[in-house]
């Protein structure tokens, strides 16, 4: 029989689960995912949090089943994911999905997206794939096989010391390592959805922002950048739009990135994006009849 796990990374300073996040999980759960969530908003040592914490997973109409991991705050995803690996989390997996709660959604059932992706039998599948700087799959959902994963090539990635480690140098080293790891390896990039522009390589754009409502409507990725709705660093014209691109507000309530917004602001580090930049990204993007005029007109 079959088993497959989700190493989740999770940051929330609240110390609760916001009502998307638990979407997420559950919607992860269906798919036969055993759900172990690495929690680096709590210090180990805070262990009242963890049983607050805990009480948040558990409570509700729909409550999630999954093992929490408290660590320190270091090395962003992927080091929430070693963290999770050294816990021997993954042990009897044949199936392991890395995943964090950088993202709102699914906005429509996860299930058939997995098992349509399942059936094609690719040794690593990603929900979307990136032409940025180098051809690679986003590690906001990542699924690889037991044998894939424990290729030389992949484990080199996991071993680096992410919790010494900037942002920057994380997404170089892990995310886009990745995408070098997987060609050294010869290994196909697979990816529910993917886009098909050439100029998304010279760019060097992320589809989850330029194309975020084709992704989305295309049905074969449905959700949102939680970054794009909250800072919107590329200055990406109708992202004030969000709520009407929502397919089925009774599957996916709205009001849940509404809660969400209204208690993260924008981040101050990001500066608005130039004119020149955001034409730049509207011509790049798969629905460009949609974001030269949404640009031009200011909408």
């Amino acid at each position: 029989m079959s088993h497959s796990v989700c190493l989740f990374a999770y940051h929330d300073p609240a110390g609760t689960l916001a009502p998307h996040t638990r979407h997420l999980l559950n919607q992860i759960a269906d798919c036969g995912f055993e759900i172990h969530v690495a929690v680096s908003s709590l210090s180990p040592q805070d262990h009242q949090g963890l049983e607050n914490l805990k009480r948040s997973f558990t409570s509700g109409p729909t409550p999630v089943k999954a093992k929490l991991y408290p660590r320190e705050n270091a090395g962003l995803d992927f080091g929430s994911w070693q963290e999770l690996l050294k816990q021997h989390c993954d042990e009897g997996a044949d199936e392991i999905l890395f995943a964090n709660d950088s993202v709102f959604g699914p906005m429509a059932p996860l299930s058939p997206i997995v098992t349509r992706m399942r059936a094609e039998q690719h040794p690593i599948w990603g929900m979307v794939r990136s032409e940025a700087i180098n051809r690679h799959l986003q590690s906001w959902f990542l699924v690889m096989s037991r044998q894939a994963f424990e290729h030389p090539a992949i484990q080199r990635v996991f071993r680096q010391p992410f919790c010494e480690m900037s942002k920057p140098e994380i997404v170089l080293h892990g995310e886009l390592g990745l995408g070098l790891a997987m060609q050294a390896a010869e290994m196909d990039m697979a990816a529910s959805w993917s886009g098909t522009r050439g100029i998304a390589r010279l760019l060097a754009i992320n589809p989850m922002h330029t194309d975020w409502r084709a992704v989305l409507r295309s049905g074969k990725a449905p959700f949102i950048k939680t970054e794009l709705l909250r800072d919107n660093p590329s200055g990406i014209p109708s992202v004030h739009l969000w709520r009407q691109e929502i397919p089925d507000p009774a599957f996916f309530n709205p009001d849940w990135i509404a809660q969400y917004l209204a208690n993260h602001p924008p981040r101050a580090q990001y500066k608005k994006a130039g004119f020149r930049a955001r034409l730049v990204q509207a011509i790049a993007s798969e629905d460009r009849l949609h974001a030269l005029p949404a640009l031009l007109l200011g909408r």
